[in-house]
């Protein structure tokens, strides 16, 4: 079992890569640390849900814990509630999307949302035949995981492009691209943030009407401004690690993406556009406000 210093280095160095991944290893940290007393347990549970500033999964965990919490004893039992809820919401974001896919459509994927995955595979289980392009998503590569899940689960015809080539693609085929599925990692009163890359993706398939799914559970909401600091950078060796000394680095790791007109976000309360996400999250989950 790993220790809180392992899961918090590894949450840090991108070991564990994912929204849902660092909010489950985040419980994970609770549920080792129970021994200790609650002060020490919820300086823990903020240490590791803050240990990436763009985590609300993971803190609003941490939210729900411990709101109105008056007995240690029931940590273990709101845990399990909380991995519960996230389980319900990305089978219930999947049956929301049923109509998403279309036989012999076309889509894009930008990164890797494993519920945008299940939501391809929730279409070949129709026997629906259909194409998805990805991109391989600089500078970690996560569309290479993308792709294999996507070959692996029987798409017909899966197409891996660079990330630079996307907006020759969409320019190409605007009129044949039936949406862009991506994921989103924090999601705003005004606007939702996804991975580097996501925001000139979904700027340019606005300006060429082309929809833009992005598939989130509410617990995903963060109640606080949204502020540019909240933006990860990246140390400039995941770039380029052989770099001449001296070089400077740009390495954002996310875009801010406003809620553009032609983005729809595809939630567990259904598929809401901008406007409507706090409001949604907080009658949902009200514990997210304090």
């Amino acid at each position: 079992m790993n220790t809180i210093d392992e899961i918090e280095s590894d949450i840090k160095s991108l070991k564990i890569q994912g929204a849902t991944n660092v909010a489950l290893a985040t419980l994970q940290g609770l549920r080792i640390s129970l021994g200790r007393d609650i002060g020490d347990i919820k300086r823990i549970a903020n240490r590791l849900a803050y240990a990436r500033p763009t985590e609300p999964l993971a803190q609003n965990a941490v939210r729900y814990i411990f709101y109105s919490l008056t007995n240690k004893e029931k940590i273990t039992q709101k845990i399990a509630e909380y991995e519960s809820y996230l389980q319900e919401a990305k089978s219930t974001i999947v049956k929301n999307s049923h109509d998403l896919v279309a036989d012999n459509g076309e889509y894009l994927t930008h990164c890797h949302s494993s519920t945008a995955v299940s939501i391809f595979k929730s279409a070949i289980v129709k026997n629906y035949k259909f194409s998805v392009y990805v991109t391989e998503t600089r500078p970690l590569f996560q569309g290479r995981i993308t792709a294999k899940e996507l070959i692996t689960s029987g798409v017909g015809k899966v197409t891996f492009l660079i990330d630079d080539a996307v907006y020759s693609l969409i320019n190409k085929l605007a009129e044949k691209i039936n949406a862009i599925f991506i994921g989103a990692d924090l999601l705003s009163n005004s606007g939702f943030v996804n991975k580097v890359g996501s925001l000139g993706l979904v700027s340019e398939a606005n300006r060429l009407h082309i929809p833009v799914y992005s598939f989130s559970t509410l617990l995903k909401y963060d109640p606080r401004q949204y502020e540019e600091t909240l933006l990860e950078k990246r140390d400039g060796q995941e770039i380029w690690s052989e770099a001449p000394k001296g070089l400077s680095f740009f390495a954002p790791a996310f875009d801010y993406i406003p809620y553009f007109e032609n983005v729809s976000i595809v939630t567990e309360v259904g598929i809401l556009k901008g406007k409507e996400i706090r409001n949604q999250a907080l009658i949902k989950y009200p514990f997210i406000k304090n």
